[in-house]
């Protein structure tokens, strides 16, 4: 909120804000406070449900803006929905090209990979035994079924990188890179919430990647 508050004060030109799964419309309420002059600070605040006169209501897949209108795409505490990709892939393009998108999520929705480790470990077994199964077979092999060999091979060893990224910061990256975004500036400095300010990176988003976070559980008191 600070960085955006600066931001906003040292922008000579109109600073547009577009605020996703924005709530109450607090973001905008603050920033009006900062920025009197409405003509020098717009701010487009969406949600499922209009809680007041600041909310417009809408599916954050589908915003009511033109492309490439806005300086800042805000996502706090929003990517809740399993169209996940499609709110970023929404992001990018109502974004300028020298824009910025931040978002704020809670880390254990996008950092999670304790609870892949068995799994990891499991497949490595696997790997172990299919290559000690292959050192049993001592007949001579035809040229076709080596390149199957090395088809499984190469599947396996997919299969062993995506279960190590499952579940970590860098996979969540790789995801926003397929989404047309690159990591700009990280803060990892809370051990409950995850900052990421992204830019555009000059590739077309994918439209048929799909993506969800670990739903966020909270326990009881």
């Amino acid at each position: 909120m600070s960085r955006l508050k600066n931001q906003s004060k040292q922008q000579k030109d109109k600073f547009v804000v577009a605020d996703f799964g924005c709530g109450d419309a607090q973001l905008a309420k603050d920033l009006l406070k900062v920025n009197n002059n409405k003509d020098q600070c717009q701010v487009y605040s969406f949600d499922l449900v209009s809680q007041n006169e600041l909310v417009t209501a809408c599916d954050m897949a589908h915003v009511p803006l033109e492309n490439k209108s806005v300086d800042i795409v805000v996502l706090c505490l929003a990517l809740m929905g399993t169209n996940l990709a499609d709110f970023i892939r929404e992001a990018h393009r109502v974004l300028k090209d020298n824009g910025r998108v931040h978002i704020a999520e809670v880390r254990s929705r996008i950092e999670y990979s304790h609870s892949n480790k068995n799994s990891s470990n499991n497949n490595s077994s696997q790997m172990e035994e299919d290559d000690d199964d292959d050192d049993d077979d001592d007949e001579p092999q035809s040229q076709q079924q080596q390149q199957q060999q090395q088809q499984q091979q190469q599947q396996q060893q997919q299969q062993k990188n995506d279960s190590t990224l499952s579940g970590t910061l860098k996979e969540f990256l790789l995801v926003l890179e397929k989404l047309g975004f690159e990591c700009a500036r990280t803060d990892r400095s809370n051990k409950m919430f995850l900052f990421l300010e992204l830019k555009k990176n000059g590739k077309t988003p994918n439209k048929k990647l799909e993506f969800s976070a670990k739903p966020c559980i909270y326990k009881r008191r």
